[in-house]
């Protein structure tokens, strides 16, 4: 068992130093294959951990594997050491499984790109950073894996560097993500001050931690999961991120990066429990980021950019759900949306391939006759999202909402925002099928659109058949969790993080009754504004509310003026006043003097030998003397 843990962390890591040291005398094709060996053999590295762990008794799941000392200073002792416990094998599982499907997906989506080569190099190396960060067995290997994800997330989104907008959206993800990490480092700092133990696994507080040092901690731990999530108010970098390949923002969204968050919540339970204010604020976060999110992708033109604000409102959530201290409905839903949202990117993916690049669903529309399979499997990632039965979505998000309305007064606040955003899901949803898939064909689709005949070569094969995979795994996925029948997940997962609000089953299905009626209205109303070729507009009528959305409630304009503009007139201040006057004038002086002084010396250069002879003698002479004096 430890032997396949191991072999699932090390071979993405492995497939992506191949890759590297290769070079080019491996074909651009060849190393897509490499890429996708190497995270297929972390799968099955993941599923031998399963089936080794689920022989074991429940009270014997936990399992510490220790390949070496890797810092060691005095009595200070960093293992390299790796933890092998029901939750962290949850996530392998997803992590190694879908990040397959997502790498094999490339193959097809990337053919022709001109660095092919390290672009499955970094897919690689992503998917080693997940798995390093989700098996770590320690906080320092922890915070390592932390920072890799964003790395390699920094790498990926700027994967086309010639274009300015990608490397801006690379340098906003990175430094925003960047942040977090540092609230995250201050409390693991924290935690060592106070004498905490290393170890994640059986976590104990030292002795005489003080409660306000738990709430510190707590809400260090919280700026990092939110950073990494994309959750208010850190969450303007990730609908920037969508400049990366389309297979990059699937891994991002589903498998990878910004479930790291939930993981971290769900993982540090026991610190976030100490400190129930913290743990409140962390659902109350997920609540109001689902309702923005889900506001904002209202109005979004670009489908990647639909999708991309649907995955914050989805991990909105699941934050909603380990807040309340549901852990294992939140873990289900991260399951599940990590099936639907792969298959709703890589069937964006599947369009966008066949218009060119073309991302505007303005220039979409009526597609259904040129990519019938597409629109089947995109239509069913869209009801797993929207919660319909009896796919994924509908298990595992009312879940959640059972949960919060077992919680009291507070869990019951946040259910009114899960059930409105219950009904944005279903409207931003299906506008977003309707533009691309109903409807006339639009002119632009009707020129640039290169698939042969109509329902024939929507794709390569690597593709097409991921997408298949994604939607089976959409569609019933969620039966592994059936409220009153078996609820494998909660026993799986509740061990190692025993929830603190149970909805009875009664519950359960009263508000599933809920979810769906409420799915279903926002669904007709889609139908009604975006199901016909006349739609009604309404921005003469909202245009305040329009303007407001487009400009996603003006976040990024408001970061820009409390942190870049005070920055930039601050260091324009600061050369105008202090490096141009002291420091350049300084070297301007400097510079000035040996120039004169070189000027003046110049002018006993005459070129006369007798000049030179007269200052050899006068030299000599002077010589002559001093030895005299001395002597």
């Amino acid at each position: 068992m430890e032997a396949a843990a191991w072999l699932c962390l090390v071979s993405p890591l492995a497939g992506a130093l191949l890759i590297t040291l290769a070079g080019t005398r491996i074909s651009r094709r060849v190393a897509g294959y490499l890429s996708t060996l190497s995270v297929a053999v972390a799968f099955v590295g993941a599923s031998i951990t399963f089936f080794a762990l689920l022989d074991r008794n429940t009270d014997d799941r936990t399992v510490t594997s220790e390949a070496w000392t890797w810092l060691a200073a005095g009595d200070f002792r960093v293992p390299l050491q790796i933890l092998i416990d029901p939750l962290s094998v949850f996530m392998m599982l997803i992590v190694s499984g879908v990040g397959a499907l997502i790498v094999a997906y490339s193959i097809g989506y990337m053919d022709g790109e001109d660095e092919e080569r390290r672009y499955f190099a970094y897919m690689s190396l992503f998917v080693f950073s997940m798995l390093m960060l989700v098996q770590s067995a320690n906080f320092v290997l922890l915070l390592v894996g932390w920072g890799l994800v964003g790395l390699s997330s920094y790498l990926l989104i700027g994967f086309h560097h010639e274009r300015p907008s990608a490397v801006a959206a690379a340098k906003k993800a990175f430094i925003m993500n960047a942040f977090g990490d540092a609230t995250m480092a201050l409390a693991i700092f924290l935690l060592f001050w106070q004498g905490a133990p290393l170890a994640l696994s059986g976590f104990e507080y030292a002795d005489g931690t003080s409660q306000t040092v738990m709430t510190l901690v707590a809400l260090g731990m919280l700026g990092g999961a939110v950073a990494k999530s994309a959750q208010l108010p850190l969450q303007t970098w990730l609908p920037d991120a969508m400049e990366g390949p389309t297979p990059v923002s699937a891994l991002i969204h589903a498998a990878t990066m910004v479930t790291a968050g939930v993981y971290m919540l769900v993982r540090l339970n026991p610190i976030f429990e100490a400190a129930p204010e913290v743990q409140d604020l962390a659902a109350g976060i997920g609540a109001l980021t689902l309702l923005v999110a889900g506001l904002i992708a209202l109005v979004q033109v670009d489908i990647k950019r639909v999708i991309a604000y649907s995955t914050m409102s989805q991990i909105g959530y699941m934050f909603l759900g380990a807040g309340l201290g549901a852990y294992a409905s939140g873990m289900f839903h991260l399951m599940t949306h990590a099936f639907f949202k792969a298959l709703l990117f890589l069937a964006a993916g599947i369009v966008i391939h066949a218009l060119m690049g073309e991302q505007d669903m303005r220039n979409m529309g009526g597609l259904r006759a040129y990519l019938p399979k597409t629109r089947i499997a995109f239509l069913v990632g869209a009801l797993a999202l929207a919660g319909m039965p009896p796919l994924s979505g509908f298990w595992s998000k009312d879940s959640i909402l059972a949960g919060a309305l077992a919680d009291g007064w507070y869990g019951r606040t946040l259910l009114v925002a899960g059930l409105i955003g219950v009904f944005l899901t279903g409207v931003y949803t299906f506008r977003m099928f309707f533009l691309v898939f109903e409807g006339d064909v639009s002119p632009y689709a009707r020129e640039h659109i290169h698939v042969p005949e109509p329902g024939h070569g929507e794709g390569p094969f690597s593709m097409t058949s991921t997408v298949w995979v994604l939607t089976v795994l959409a569609a019933i996925g969620g039966l592994i969790q059936i409220p009153g029948l078996w609820e494998l997940v909660s026993d799986w997962l509740d061990p190692v993080a025993e929830p603190l609000v149970e909805p009875s089953v009664l519950q359960d299905y009263t508000i599933s009754a809920i979810s769906v009626a409420i799915g279903l209205a926002g669904i007709g109303v889609a139908w009604w504004i975006y199901g016909h070729a006349t739609r009604p507009s309404f921005t003469r009528r909202f245009v305040l509310a329009q303007r407001l959305l487009e400009h996603k409630f003006y976040f990024d304009e408001a970061y820009d003026w409390v942190f870049y503009k005070p920055a930039v007139w601050i260091a324009n201040a600061w050369r105008r006043f202090v490096e141009k006057p002291l420091i350049e004038g300084s070297i301007d002086a400097v510079a000035g003097g040996t120039r004169r002084a070189g000027g003046e010396v110049s002018h006993t250069q005459t070129g006369l030998v007798r000049s030179y002879a007269l200052a050899l003698a006068f030299g000599v002479a002077i010589l002559v003397l001093v030895f005299i004096s001395v002597r």
